[in-house]
């Protein structure tokens, strides 16, 4: 590859894929270096709002995304343990305001996607078994080390962009390495077999159930043959990603909820549970020829459904700053500057999020007379500023 137009893209997640994706469309060769030893994508399902899904149709990834994602109808707002419903928001009406869809999806089937799109990119090399180790920054790129299969062997580039996720070796390599920050939380995962669920647990809708000082939320998913269910709890210690995890080993709490959740949650065949992290905003991403994308520079919590929409976001726009770029440094510090504004606001909303959604006592009797108050309209018109994004 000419060093001079190749961009070296460490991680080949969500966001790698689509940076590569977008990259490659601005005329760059992109080699894309990804440590597992074969594409996958961890975790259950997503949700893309608006501003996603308008980048994926401009990537020419939509329709392929579409193929297996649920275009749902309402998000209904309701109470875990009485099945009151608080609240209930109109989706298609905001699909069709801000001019993309609202989707839900396996994480896995719009990782298949973008890796499909990626592949079919002829300047676009993928790479999996390849770890980004360490990198030099020279005056025209950077050499960036690369392990495989036991070796190391030596990339030259005019970038690099670390998308290699929330323990970032780009990051750690730029910043220092520090651990993230546990949010003493816990999600616990499953995806569920729709064909035995009663009719009202498949519906094209988001379910979102408060409780003490925890939250439920499900949707469906793989085209409407799975349940993507989601529980939040509080948790003191952190455990490992992804721990498998049997029904007996929930909370006792979940036995108080309606009999309706608790039956979706007793068709889960096993769950997954994940610590929760995120890390406050940087001051500067990156520097000379190497930045950051995705969860490597700005992982939040998930309590408002951007991370891999920020992700998303952030390969278009660099893209845009890097289109015919003769001096590549300063086009990443001019990227940076474009998103850290937004994206630092997206991670404060999700810590919003969380103290909203986790409430008990006094706060939480008020929360839950408010919210039929606000209405389903005026909640995603305060949204406005996530939905409504547009590079």
């Amino acid at each position: 590859m000419n060093r001079s137009r190749t961009l070296i893209v460490a991680g080949a997640g969500i966001g790698g894929l689509t940076a590569a994706i977008a990259l490659a469309r601005a005329n760059y060769r992109v080699l894309v270096c990804e440590r597992a030893a074969s594409l996958g994508e961890s975790g259950a399902g997503l949700q893309l709002a608006p501003n996603a899904t308008r980048v994926l149709r401009e990537l020419g990834v939509l329709d392929a995304v579409r193929e297996r994602a649920i275009q749902p109808e309402t998000l209904i707002v309701t109470k875990a343990e009485s099945g009151r419903t608080l609240l209930r928001a109109d989706l298609r009406g905001p699909s069709a305001h801000y001019g993309a869809p609202w989707l839900v999806l396996a994480r896995s089937d719009l990782h298949h996607a973008l890796s499909e799109s990626a592949a079919d990119q002829v300047d676009v090399e993928l790479h999996t078994g390849a770890e980004v180790a360490d990198f030099a920054d020279h005056t025209r790129g950077v050499t960036v080390s690369v392990h495989v299969g036991g070796k190391t062997r030596e990339e030259l580039g005019a970038a690099l962009i670390g998308a290699d996720g929330l323990r970032s070796k780009v990051r750690a390599r730029l910043h220092g390495k520090t651990p993230p920050r546990f949010h003493k939380l816990s999600v616990w995962r499953a995806l569920i077999p729709t064909k035995n669920l009663p009719a009202p647990m498949t519906e094209p809708v988001v379910r979102l159930w408060f409780a003490n000082n925890g939250h439920v939320v499900h949707y469906p998913v793989a085209g409407g043959e799975r349940i993507n269910l989601v529980l939040v709890f509080p948790e003191e210690l952190e455990s490992a990603d992804g721990e498998e995890r049997s029904i007996s080993q929930l909370p006792a709490s979940c036995m108080r909820w309606t009999k309706p959740l608790r039956d979706l949650i007793e068709a889960a065949p096993s769950f997954r549970r994940w610590p929760l992290y995120d890390r406050p905003p940087l001051a500067t991403w990156g520097k000379d020829h190497a930045t950051l994308l995705g969860d490597a520079a700005h992982p939040m919590l998930p309590f408002i459904a951007q991370g891999a929409a920020a992700a998303i976001e952030d390969a278009l726009v660099l893209a845009r700053h890097l289109q015919g770029a003769e001096e590549i440094a300063p086009r990443l510090r001019a990227y940076e500057t474009a998103r850290a504004q937004r994206t630092a606001q997206l991670q404060a909303a999700s810590l919003a999020n969380n103290r909203n959604y986790h409430m008990n006592g006094m706060q939480r009797f008020a929360r839950d007379l408010l919210l039929p108050v606000i209405g389903g309209e005026r909640l995603i018109a305060r949204n406005d500023w996530v939905y409504g994004y547009k590079i």
